[in-house]
């Protein structure tokens, strides 16, 4: 993995913002069923393997994995600001 990728981890419960920088900055968002979405730019395999160390340290049950291609984050990106309503 000479790049670093984009990922969306979801474990179970949520977290407080406060845990980002122990997630090597991933993005918290606590979600309305109770998970929690961590997302953001990893940069190797083994930063990957660190993060997932720290989620079982912590005893959070892992729910998900998945690597995002940096097309579909513009795409979706592009997709969410056409579609705010701002009046």
């Amino acid at each position: 993995m000479d790049n670093p990728n984009f990922y969306h981890i979801r474990v179970n419960g949520h977290l407080d913002d406060s845990w980002a920088e122990w997630f090597d900055g991933l993005s918290i968002s606590n979600q309305e069923n109770g998970d929690a979405l961590l997302s953001g730019l990893i940069q190797d395999q083994t930063a990957l393997h660190g993060i997932l160390n720290r989620i079982s340290n912590l005893g959070l049950t892992l729910i998900s994995l998945e690597a995002v291609r940096e097309e579909d984050q513009i795409e979706k990106k592009e997709h969410n600001s056409e579609s705010k309503d701002f009046s």
